[in-house]
């Protein structure tokens, strides 16, 4: 078979493929009668649908949780390992119970992490880190604050409906940045403190909700031994009234087709002004999968989700960025998208409505993580 035949062959993301995806973004998945009649197309076709983007687009619907009002203070790990170290510098990274994402990096022996760490172990968790550097098969540990990372979820803004093609018209992009004015999400504002606002209920729901979003109010009575009335009595007057949850996150392998790559970028700006309209002209496109702000700083870091060749040409319009001096500097890490790990909020250490945070054990399973222990003098 040649590569044309085989790519001819290949399912194809359609008009309303598309519109189903930002449906499911804007509306509420869990009932598919009001989500039909939303997008204007009968229930069934609705139902074909989901079920082909599963089939061929990695379809995947979790919650997107604000960790801010449950207590949780989110971090950004970078590490890097010496040569032959990397899968060991990858398992270090999960020691920490608290760990939500871990992966490894194409063309160095690099890992990136994100943790949600229990507000007020601050201290230990950096104490964690420099255990982590200290190893002699780390070469180095950089890590930031950061705030909640907001979802960003695929919109037709950049999808060609006559040609059903993806389009990347990155002179627009530029021209439209200057001219922001959306106001930031607050997610990606600084929040005034960390507030631990969840029962065991509700932590419980939220777990379950980031492994299935459109998991139903019945199945989560069930799977928690309680009522239908309990869970929704905690769905609405808890985790919705006091903003646990930020939305769902939908996610697709949307550039299937086109050697997409996924990148973390970190953005650096002179003023918060230049920040605000870059993170606002990021909002609504479609190669981007997450944003967050770094504590204290005008910097925005994103993961970015483009074609191969795409990527070239982003970098190339923030190489301009940088020309034109609206944007101080910029940089990347390709991930490996064959070496990420995923996790819920741990819930099992949420004991009598507060986080259980076991300094000591962290630093033990780290040090057998590795053979030798070996800590640099």
């Amino acid at each position: 078979m040649t590569r044309a035949t085989a790519l001819s062959k290949q399912k194809k993301l359609r008009n309303i493929d598309v519109k189903v995806l930002e449906g499911l973004a804007l509306h509420d998945p869990r009932n598919k009668t009001e989500l039909a009649a939303q997008l204007d197309i009968p229930r069934e076709t609705l139902r074909y649908r989901i079920n082909y983007l599963r089939s061929h687009f990695s379809l995947y619907l979790q919650a997107n949780l604000y960790h801010t009002n449950i207590g949780l203070r989110k971090a950004m790990v970078f590490a890097e390992s010496k040569p032959g170290y990397e899968e060991f510098l990858y398992q270090c990274l999960k020691s920490n119970d608290y760990w939500l994402y871990v992966s490894q990096c194409i063309g160095a022996p690099k890992c990136l992490a994100t943790y949600g760490i229990p507000a007020g172990k601050e201290a230990e968790f950096q104490e964690f880190l420099t255990r982590l550097e200290e190893l002699d098969s780390t070469r180095s540990v950089d890590f930031f604050w950061s705030t909640c990372i907001h979802n960003v979820n695929a919109t037709s803004t950049w999808f060609d409906k006559k040609s059903e093609q993806w389009i990347f018209p990155w002179d627009l992009w530029l021209e439209e940045i200057p001219n922001n004015k959306g106001e930031l999400p607050y997610t990606l504002k600084e929040p005034e403190g960390y507030f631990q606002k969840a029962d065991w209920i509700d932590i419980m729901i939220l777990k379950e909700l980031e492994k299935n979003y459109i998991i139903t109010l019945a199945e989560l009575a069930k799977k928690l031994n309680t009522s239908k009335q309990r869970i929704k009595y905690h769905f609405k007057n808890h985790i919705i009234k006091e903003q646990m949850l930020e939305g769902p996150q939908i996610l697709a392998t949307h550039y299937k087709g086109l050697s997409p790559e996924t990148c973390f970028f970190i953005f650096t700006f002179k003023s918060y002004e230049r920040f605000s309209k870059f993170a606002g002209s990021l909002m609504n496109k479609p190669f981007v999968r997450a944003l967050g702000k770094v504590y204290n700083k005008n910097q925005l870091f994103a993961r970015i989700y483009l074609p191969r060749q795409e990527l070239g040409n982003f970098i190339g319009a923030l190489s301009k960025l940088v020309r034109m001096g609206f944007l101080e500097t910029y940089e990347y890490l390709i991930e490996d998208s064959t070496r990420i790990s995923r996790q819920t909020i741990s819930y099992e250490f949420f004991r009598g409505n507060i986080w259980e945070y076991n300094h000591q054990k962290h630093l033990e399973n780290l040090l057998s993580t590795v053979p030798g222990h070996a800590i640099r003098a």
